[in-house]
């Protein structure tokens, strides 16, 4: 390569890996993504009310208040695009109806005064069109603070008496973390046991009180449930405990812990 290619290359990384920091701290505090898309929100019910105001004046306030909107819709999306498919499913729904709600009477003016529905006769009003869009601004702005509570708040759409999550159950097992390194490979686990600095015995891994099977399904689990030195402990599956250390079994003799995927098939 020569040099002209190779400041290009260099160049791009530098860009990449600094566009990919700026994305990883803001998604690491993402309360601050919050700010902006309630902002926008607010701003969006300003240009909806200014809509009515301007759509008999010229064309330039129109695109500035679509270009406007636009903007806005995204730093809008932008809050909850970390947050998963439902979330982003939802305010995409709400972004086209927001826009659609602020477009309308603008582009309305050219609709024919009658059309035809089933075969009757409709009267396209102003008013008609303007309470088409106000339903289309509204029903929208209520999706995208939907898809916001499902990404920063879910728990305001739980219900009482909400069934328990299945690994709920695992919730009262404290987890055994000992720490130990082997190699390049890093074992989970960090010193917060009253004795996890003061073995007595030989510690192992914990696939060494497996049979072949168990390990063949090991990656099933997330965690193992164990009896050392008299307690119940969730053990990572690349942990290491003492050589008296129990796994314990259901009544046919299968390995019990924590899934690490859930679902019919698994």
């Amino acid at each position: 390569m020569n040099p002209d290619d190779v400041a290009k290359v260099l160049t791009g990384n530098l860009i990449y890996k600094s566009i990919r920091n700026i994305f990883r701290r803001i998604f690491v505090n993402k309360i601050t993504l919050l700010v902006p898309g309630l902002l926008s929100i607010v701003l969006l019910f300003v240009l909806h009310s200014a809509v009515v105001t301007v759509i008999s004046s010229e064309s330039i306030m129109q695109n500035f208040i679509i270009t406007a909107t636009i903007i806005l819709l995204f730093f809008v999306e932008l809050s909850v695009i970390w947050a998963g498919v439902i979330p982003i499913s939802i305010s995409i729904l709400g972004l086209v109806l927001v826009f659609t709600g602020i477009a309308l009477p603008f582009y309305g003016l050219n609709i024919p005064q009658e059309g035809k529905f089933k075969g009757i006769k409709v009267l396209i009003t102003h008013e008609s069109i303007t309470q088409a869009a106000d339903a289309y601004f509204f029903l929208g702005i209520s999706m995208l603070c939907l898809s916001m509570i499902i990404a920063f708040r879910p728990r305001l759409l739980y219900t009482r008496n909400r069934p328990e999550s299945i690994d709920s159950m695992w919730d009262s097992y404290q987890l055994w973390d000992y720490k130990q390194k082997s190699g390049s490979e890093s074992i989970d686990s960090s010193l917060n046991n009253d004795y996890a600095t003061q073995f007595v015995e030989p510690v192992i891994p914990i696939k060494d009180l497996m049979n072949e099977k168990e390990k063949y399904l090991l990656w099933r689990y997330e965690y193992v449930l164990a009896v050392i030195h008299n307690r119940h402990y969730l053990v990572g599956i690349h942990s290491v405990v003492p050589v008296s250390s129990i796994i314990l079994r259901d009544n046919t003799g299968r390995m019990m812990g924590k899934s690490k995927y859930t679902g019919f098939f698994v």
